[in-house]
């Protein structure tokens, strides 16, 4: 049986293949004896084979190798990825040993480039790329920073490859084991099958490129014993298993053979076969078709190609265009071959506009709720709306609007202007909000956010181009449209820092009047100033407009936010007090109320530069005590139990990108030394007279924590540095105060931190001077003002003025005496009845917050709750009923 399965290796010449029966006998019984020999040798102790370390380590690299070309031909590009993190790894294993050598393996530096090229392939290949699945789409964009980023260390190897890709050895030895056809026979571990009877007048004459030898010769070992049994059988062709194949072969004459073959099938093509007669070249459709055989593809050969073939063709589209079975990328391909053979055939812009409308349309269906468009689909997207806006441009009598009746729809005849129905600016609404999804899903630290960021000036210059338009087109007659195209202008610049005059906080600044540019000149073009003064003010006057509520609300916000970051302290003040905003700010949508909590932060850190720290205070204290800044800011989500998939997906769609983020870390610091200012000599005084007035929780806990540690060192922290700025304020040490304060590094997030920092310093002296004279008022009989000048280096005037507020707010029971300019401390204590009266006070109003909270919490939902009803106001008009019981019990005392 075994005589079936194996054959003799075929002779060098002719004459060898005639040999006669009894050497045919001869060498097959040679053959069997020896395959016995081999066969039941099992007892014989097997030789050690020691391999060189070098050998070892590169056939590592090639079974990897190997395995990442089979990966790349069925183009899995998962297992592409995986198997290239593998190779990384076999080859920095082997680094020892390929350090030795004068150069890199060529192969290796070949399986980079083949890998370079096919991502580059793959990735240019849109129709290949939309065709990949989810799991493959996402690998491949990872492939593709790997293989770019790996490749910049063999970037000059490659390059040399390139130019000169001599095979080596090496590559020689892998195609050979990629192509079973160019294998040797004398390397086979199995018997190779030869046929030594066979008919001369069947047998095929060889071409020029083909050997003689029995290297050359193609053997089949796929079929099975029984099978070949059969047709062995069938013919009369007798197989024999000879010794031939045990001989041991020269190394060096088989590898030369292999690069002559090689070199041979490279250099003379392969003869024509007579069957390659019935076969014919067949091009690849969409590729290299022409106009016309597409048209006939798509409508027919006898069908004349017309407006209404075109729109039944489009409407068949259309109306499968909603199902869960239809293929939307087909379906955009059908609609932009409509497109294009209207376009060839010269039907007008009408029909035009309208596929290029439905094309736009169905590009957005592609994008479901939650997901986003890929880069290239919505790159692909916004030229075609730039096309449309050209036709549009190009075509001032075409009418494309939502508001125009079927029955007035014309895409065909030139005797009366052009209408088709359609929104131009819901296109841009949608492309925008596509375009934000597309930052959402984006990992903000990583170099693909800041490549894709760049298309953020694309789609404002496209939004500024559409406006221009709708102004030209319409101009005062569609309120509408202007106010929905003027609020996305408005939301892509309020965030933007016009470098040119910011910091300038002079008169010509703060006071500029409405619609003015404080340094615009002539010939310049518009500041950002005079921008969103002209557009905000459009909006507010503007009535009769769908939803003008929610944009006028929204408008506002962004005025006050861009107030406020270009410090306009006094108009973004007034703005927000005049405006009532805080009162009616719970019943606004939840992205309307990220935006109040947006502009109120932005609101107080301007107070804060301005110097009102009490006002900064009051405008952070709701979004920064919730301990939930980072979700009311829509920033970020923390980890809750209470939260269900769907809120998750749903408050993850209100994310705000990345590069319109406010700086938490510069938010917090801004607040807690806004507390510590305010807090510290109210703490020094509650102390004296035996009560707690908290102010801020936040801050009070922070000192707790700090009071809490074992021991205590240098700050490095910024929370920290607060604490310990806070301390040393207690004890009157204004210039420790002051060192800690201004050593923090988040300062520099301001662009204007020297004037922050002058400011804090002398904020810093002034509560500093009030806290020392809280403290030791008890002490002294009478306080010299120009020893307190000398203390905490502030002018006369100064000290002047702040202990005079103090004894007018009946904060300091003492009298100032001009002549000698002292300071006559008035020792007068309350008595018990007194106090328990200050108790009560304290009490009845910690009584009275607990009730608006509560009442808070059952009129608006959870993110009024959190501080988006406006608690600030409520909370100064509860100080002040404070301050005037507080006063009226100190003055009967």
């Amino acid at each position: 049986m075994a005589g079936r399965f194996f054959a003799t290796g075929g002779t060098d010449s002719e004459s060898s293949t005639e040999s006669s029966d009894e050497e045919i006998t001869t060498k097959a019984n040679l053959g069997a004896i020896r395959r016995t020999q081999y066969t039941f040798s099992d007892d014989e102790e097997e030789k050690r084979v020691v391999r060189p370390e070098k050998e070892k380590r590169y056939d590592e690299i090639k079974e990897v190798i190997q395995s990442l070309k089979n990966s790349v031909k069925i183009k899995d590009v998962a297992k592409v990825q995986t198997c290239f993190d593998g190779l990384q790894k076999v080859f920095l294993k082997a680094k020892a040993v390929i350090d030795k050598e004068p150069e890199t393996p060529r192969f290796y530096i070949r399986a980079l480039m083949e890998l370079e090229d096919f991502v580059k392939e793959l990735w240019e290949d849109k129709d290949a790329k939309a065709k990949l699945n989810k799991v493959n789409s996402k690998a491949l964009a990872g492939l593709k920073q790997k293989v770019k980023k790996y490749n910049k260390d063999f970037e000059k190897a490659i390059e040399t490859y390139r130019a000169n890709p001599v095979e080596s050895e090496d590559d020689a030895d892998e195609e050979d084991k990629d192509d079973p056809e160019r294998s040797d026979s004398g390397d086979e571990a199995e018997p190779a099958p030869v046929k030594k009877e066979k008919d001369a007048s069947k047998s095929k004459p060889k071409t020029e490129g083909e050997s003689d030898s029995d290297d050359s010769m193609d053997w089949d070992m796929t079929e099975s014993s029984s099978s070949s049994s059969e047709a062995e059988e069938g013919t009369g062709t007798t197989y024999h298993y000879t010794a031939d194949y045990f001989l041991k072969r020269d190394k060096n004459v088989q590898e030369s053979k292999t690069r002559k073959r090689r070199e041979e099938r490279i250099r003379k093509p392969i003869a024509p076969d007579d069957d390659d007669e019935d076969w014919e070249t067949v091009t690849r459709p969409g590729k290299q078709m022409t106009i016309q055989d597409r048209t006939k593809m798509l409508f027919g050969k006898d069908v004349e190609v017309g407006h209404d073939v075109i729109k039944r063709k489009r409407d068949e589209f259309m109306i499968n265009r909603g199902k869960k079975t239809t293929d939307r990328t087909q379906t955009i391909d059908n609609l932009r071959l409509l497109l294009q053979v209207s376009r060839h055939s010269g039907m007008g812009v009408g029909l035009e506009l309208l596929l290029l409308k439905d094309v736009i349309e169905t590009t957005f269906d592609i994008s479901g709720v939650t997901s986003c468009m890929k880069t290239d689909v919505w790159e692909s997207c916004l030229e075609d709306m730039s096309t449309l806006v050209t036709l549009l441009e190009e075509n001032p009598a075409v009418v494309l609007d939502s508001t125009i009746p079927e029955e007035e729809v014309n895409f065909k005849t030139t005797e009366r202007a052009y209408k088709i129905r359609g929104s131009l600016l819901t296109f841009i609404e949608h492309l925008d909000e596509e375009f934000t999804k597309i930052l959402q899903a984006t990992d903000a630290h990583a170099t693909d956010f800041v490549t894709k960021l760049q298309g953020e000036k694309t789609v404002a210059d496209f939004i500024h181009r559409v406006q221009l338009y709708v102004e030209r087109k319409f101009g005062d007659s569609r309120p509408d449209l202007l106010c929905r195209i003027y609020i996305r202008t408005i939301e892509h610049a309020y965030y933007k820092i016009d470098r040119a005059y910011y910091g300038q906080s002079n008169a010509s600044i703060l006071f500029a009047e409405d619609g003015e540019s404080p340094v615009k000149e002539a010939g310049e073009e518009e500041s950002s100033y005079a921008l969103m003064t002209r557009l905000t003010k459009f909006i507010y006057n503007a009535s009769d407009v769908p939803d003008i509520g929610r944009i006028r609300t929204r408008a506002m916000l962004c005025h006050i936010y861009h107030h406020s970051i270009h410090d306009r302290w006094y108009q973004a003040r007034d703005l927000m007090l005049m405006s009532h905003l805080q009162e009616a700010i719970q019943f606004a949508d939840v992205l309307t109320m990220i935006l109040y909590n947006r502009a109120l932060v932005q609101l107080g850190m301007c107070a804060f530069r301005h110097g009102m720290i009490k006002d900064a205070h009051d405008a952070l204290v709701d979004i920064q005590s919730s301990g939930r800044s980072k979700e009311l800011l829509a920033q970020g989500l923390l980890a809750r139990h209470d939260r269900t998939p769907e809120q998750e997906k749903l408050e993850r769609r209100r994310q705000i990108p990345f590069h319109t983020h406010i700086n938490l870390e510069l938010m917090e610091c801004v607040y807690l030394t806004s507390a510590m200012l305010h807090e510290i000599p109210y703490m020094t005084a509650a102390k004296r007279e035996g009560r707690r007035r908290i102010i801020s929780k936040s801050f009070h806990h922070q000192l707790k924590f700090h009071e809490k540690q074992p021991l205590i060192g240098p700050p490095e922290s910024m929370r920290e540095h607060v604490v310990a700025a806070a301390h040393a304020m207690e004890k009157g040490n204004w210039k420790a105060c002051r060192d800690f304060i201004t050593s923090i590094k988040v300062w520099d997030l301001f662009l204007n931190v020297e004037h922050v920092k002058e400011m804090l310093t002398t904020k810093i002296q002034e509560e500093s001077l009030r806290t020392y004279i809280f403290a030791y008022s008890e002490i002294y009989d009478c306080l010299s003002l120009q020893c307190l000048v000398e203390m905490f280096e502030l002018p006369l005037q100064t000290v002047h003025s702040l202990v005079s507020k103090m004894i007018f707010r009946e904060e300091l029971m003492a009298s100032l005496d001009e002549p000698t300019q002292t300071v006559v401390i008035h020792h007068v204590s309350p008595n018990k009845m007194q106090c328990q009266a200050l108790l009560l006070a304290d009490k009845l109003n910690t009584l009275a917050d607990q009730n608006e909270e509560m009442m808070k919490l059952k009129r608006a939902g959870p993110w009024d709750s959190q501080g988006g009803g406006g608690g600030a106001p409520f909370r100064q008009q509860r100080q002040m009923k404070h301050n005037s019981q507080r006063r009226q019990t100190q003055t009967r005392a």
